[in-house]
């Protein structure tokens, strides 16, 4: 007597959601990089714990690195002066550089002010970041001596690999993926994302979220920026002076109350345009080969952009 199928064609059974080697690693380019410790006591002890937009972490080893993790760079590497790349994988306490009137408008219990000024906040966020690799090999924060910090770990920037679908949206064959932040702050609800972890991590760590990328999202994201500056109150436009502003912000900044369009017209709003979608194609980390939903793993050819 046949079994009837249980599960429908398009919902099949999920995966367990358990940390996988990689599929293959013959194409792999791998390099040496080292842990951004820098990053790690100023989250730990400065600002980042009370006034980041995200949670921060309980357990110590939320800060450690492990394997298949997407691996991101800040500004402030540039401060170790050694010509190495210092890179970390938690998302946490991320945004305590923001101007403070931003910071407000994010509680705003006017939900419209909230959205606009959370669009804001984490482009400026991603302003600061860059797209490093996929972790090869772990490393355990809490070895701070020389010889440790010297000898860093492994990541790679090309070839084929598997990864964990960190984000909101499914990964399907074929498409483009890129790295954005986390879709929830600490004081929203499920602000560990606990949704979407793989086996083997910490409950309190965040992980940078993988998305899909489609060229068609370019002038939705471009408008929803522009609204965002109309949206949100004085205070806060007044507050993002040209010290704090990225770069592809500042014409849509001084030409409020204007269309793309009109924007693209003025001197230096086309650039601001398509640095918008810049910010999204500079963090492109490769083309999936494998169908993953949240938490699920998926195969990818690390290294292809569409273009830049």
């Amino acid at each position: 007597m046949a079994t009837q199928n249980v599960y429908s064609s398009t919902q099949p059974p999920r995966k367990r959601r358990k940390r996988v080697k990689m599929l293959a690693r013959i194409t792999s380019y791998d390099i040496n990089l080292q842990y951004d410790m820098r990053h790690k006591q100023q989250s730990r002890q400065a600002r980042g714990s009370t006034e980041g937009l995200y949670s921060a972490p309980i357990h110590e080893e939320s800060y450690d690195v492990m394997e298949g993790e997407v691996l991101m760079a800040i500004d402030q590497s540039r401060a170790y002066r050694d010509g190495q790349l210092h890179c970390f994988s938690f998302a946490n306490c991320l945004g305590d550089n923001l101007p403070s009137a931003l910071q407000l408008a994010l509680q705003s219990n006017r939900p419209a002010e909230a959205a606009a000024a959370k669009k804001i906040a984490k482009f400026m966020i991603m302003d600061r970041l860059s797209y490093v690799g996929i972790a090869v090999t772990g490393y355990d924060s809490k070895k701070n001596s020389y010889q440790d910090m010297t000898q860093g770990f492994v990541g790679t920037v090309a070839g084929l690999n598997t990864i964990i679908n960190t984000g909101k949206s499914e990964i399907r064959p074929g498409d483009w993926v890129t790295v954005s932040l986390p879709d929830n702050f600490k004081w929203d609800a499920d602000p560990f994302n606990r949704h979407k972890k793989a086996e083997g991590l910490p409950l309190d760590k965040l992980l940078f979220a993988t998305e899909p990328y489609t060229p068609s999202k370019a002038a939705a994201k471009a408008t929803a920026i522009i609204n965002a500056f109309v949206a949100v109150n004085r205070a806060v436009r007044d507050a993002l002076t040209d010290s704090v502003t990225p770069s592809a912000l500042k014409p849509i900044r001084d030409n409020l109350g204007d269309d793309v369009a009109t924007i693209c017209a003025r001197p230096g709003g086309l650039e601001a345009i398509m640095a918008i979608d810049h910010q999204a194609k500079r963090l492109i980390i490769g083309k999936a080969l494998s169908y993953g939903r949240q938490g699920e793993p998926f195969d990818i050819v690390l290294g292809n952009t569409p273009g830049i």
